[in-house]
């Protein structure tokens, strides 16, 4: 019996795609990047770094991205509440400097860059089942202030109007 098939052209195997989330925090228990370590990468909050087993025990931390924005939060105490430091992208090799060595209970990081009222926004209503859920807050409660500030006015986008740029002014109450 002849094989009457064509023979197959060999593929290049496919390359798993992995993609990198940022930002990238690395916290440690120790000073000068040392001790135990935990990566966190993405937008993420944790409300209790007792689950991770890093409660009351942080003394040094890196945050990277690629863009140079972002923004790490150490809370004091469990759900983002209470004495709050703010760090953007870079390292601290001593919280100690900040009055916040083995303070922080959970923290939020994301690629944002956070004021003070993005995070007491964060403090209460804390952040929702999925972390996109607080950046729709945050960006919620910067609309509002900015209208605040133009006199109520609020841009409005049509999903027509947004392929050709445009922008609409309206009127609206909070």
């Amino acid at each position: 019996m002849i094989n009457k098939r064509k023979p197959m052209a060999k593929t290049a195997p496919r390359r798993a795609g992995a993609k990198v989330l940022y930002p990238l925090l690395e916290v440690y228990a120790g000073t000068n990047f040392t001790g135990a370590s935990k990566r966190f990468r993405g937008n993420i909050g944790v409300q209790r770094l007792a689950s991770v087993n890093l409660d009351d025990d942080l003394q040094s931390l890196k945050l990277s991205s690629p863009t140079s924005t972002g923004t790490v939060v150490l809370f004091e105490n469990n759900n983002y509440k209470g004495e709050y430091v703010r760090f953007g992208t870079g390292n601290v090799d001593d919280l100690a400097d900040y009055n916040f060595a083995d303070r922080a209970s959970s923290l939020v990081a994301t690629s944002l860059t956070l004021s003070d009222a993005d995070i007491q926004e964060i403090q209460q209503n804390g952040l929702k089942s999925s972390f996109g859920e607080i950046l729709k807050i945050v960006l919620a409660a910067r609309i509002r202030r900015a209208a605040k500030r133009r006199g109520g006015k609020k841009i409005i986008r049509s999903n027509r109007a947004r392929s050709r740029g445009a922008v609409f002014f309206g009127r609206f109450s909070t």
